[in-house]
């Protein structure tokens, strides 16, 4: 999975990217439902070419740190890596769930259409959301903000009280690196 780590140049840069679930709903404390996730984090991987370098699944949101080679693939853009991971996880889902109890788990966006998480987009018509329009992406430009930024994906779990350790957390990238290597 960690074929190619990042080359920080003028060129090509590492992204950290946050993404949400919909009005902060905890989808993700379901392990089938996080299996999903890591199955299309991975299908997207091959299928863009990019690496998957980093990555905590948290009940209510996604982390990743994510790297290409811009001169390989320099059409990829952050914003299509997360419409496909996206909108594909959003489609299992809902398709897993339907007729089991998928009114109760998915959140209508009808209900909360005059939230303040509600922002138009181009699916405004969706009957179910799982996704939080949008996602926060920061250029990874030095080896030091990439180990600052994979420490952090790796402690997440530990700040919100999930787990007393990083390796105790079963939905984070944290078991493929060696401990040396993993700043805590």
């Amino acid at each position: 999975m960690y074929k190619h780590l990042p080359k920080f140049d003028d060129n090509s840069y590492a992204h950290f990217i946050t993404t949400n679930t919909y009005n902060n709903y905890t989808y993700f404390k379901d392990e089938e439902l996080c299996q999903i996730l890591i199955e299309e984090l991975e299908f997207y991987s091959r299928k863009y070419g990019f690496a998957l370098i980093g990555y905590v699944i948290m009940p209510d949101h996604l982390h990743l740190l994510v790297w290409w080679d811009k001169e390989e693939k320099p059409n990829l853009s952050i914003s299509e890596i997360m419409r496909g991971i996206k909108g594909a996880t959003a489609r299992r889902i809902i398709d897993l769930r339907q007729g089991k109890g998928l009114e109760q788990m998915l959140q209508s966006t009808r209900r909360s259409a005059h939230s303040k998480s509600h922002r138009k987009s181009h699916r405004q018509n969706l009957k179910y959301r799982l996704w939080q329009p949008g996602f926060y992406d920061f250029n990874i430009y030095s080896e030091e903000k990439f180990l600052e930024k994979l420490n952090y994906i790796h402690s997440n779990p530990v700040k919100a009280g999930l787990v007393s350790s990083p390796e105790y957390y079963k939905w984070s990238s944290w078991r493929l690196y060696p401990l040396e290597k993993t700043p805590r």
